[in-house]
């Protein structure tokens, strides 16, 4: 089956959600009759969330039709409401694999940038040891661009641009457990590479060498 829930954006504040399209399509429903039955039951479904919505244009009809995005409570509340037919079930099942893989992505994303927040600050306080120069404020900002060049080939502001995030938004928030952990191992190499007097032009040129050059 294919994907069923989704995060949009990608980000480990969003809520994980399905779509009422989806369920009409692995349901073998019409769509109106799902969306037709999201209305009569609103009071319902809205005590489990806010009902989010986005209006599509589909080809060859006249009217925008309203796709209903629903967390997993809404969902499986919603699923409860139609006939407990084959498709149905089978979907349900689905579903509720597909939710559970993704919150534990996202339980598993929080714990371990909790866990990685140490090599962030091990690495603020070896830059802050160093001795007082005139960019010594901006090599916090390198390091970071260097282990993101590292993992994603790209620096700070394009994985922003990527995600159609700003500043002030956590860019971190956005990034896989896997990455996460990648990202710390290489915060804790360069601590310990300063650590040892290091400049960051030999840092850099450590780790270009032993991560880029053998993949």
């Amino acid at each position: 089956m294919n994907e069923l829930v989704f995060l949009e954006p990608n980000c480990l504040d969003e809520i994980p959600f399905t779509t009422s399209r989806l369920i009409a399509e692995n349901g073998l429903v019409d769509h109106h009759t799902i969306t037709r039955l999201i209305q009569k039951y609103e009071t319902d479904i809205k005590e489990f969330g806010i009902l989010r919505f986005e209006i599509e244009v589909i080809k060859g009809r006249g009217q925008p039709e309203k796709t209903y995005k629903l967390n997993e409570q809404q969902a499986t509340l919603l699923i409860t409401y139609m006939k407990n037919t084959i498709p149905v079930r089978k979907f349900k099942k689905a579903l509720v694999k597909q939710f559970y893989i993704m919150q534990k992505e996202l339980n598993k994303r929080t714990a371990t940038r909790t866990i990685a927040k140490q090599a962030r600050e091990a690495l603020t306080n070896a830059i802050n040891e160093l001795p007082e120069s005139p960019h010594k404020s901006m090599k916090y900002m390198h390091y970071t661009n260097l282990v993101y060049k590292i993992v994603f080939n790209k620096n700070a502001k394009q994985l922003r641009d990527d995600y159609g995030i700003t500043v002030k938004d956590n860019l971190r928030n956005y990034f896989k457990a896997d990455q996460i952990i990648e990202i710390e191992k290489l915060e804790n190499q360069i601590s310990v590479l300063i650590q040892f007097g290091n400049s960051y032009t030999s840092i850099k040129n450590i780790l270009e060498r032993k991560y880029l050059k053998s993949a």
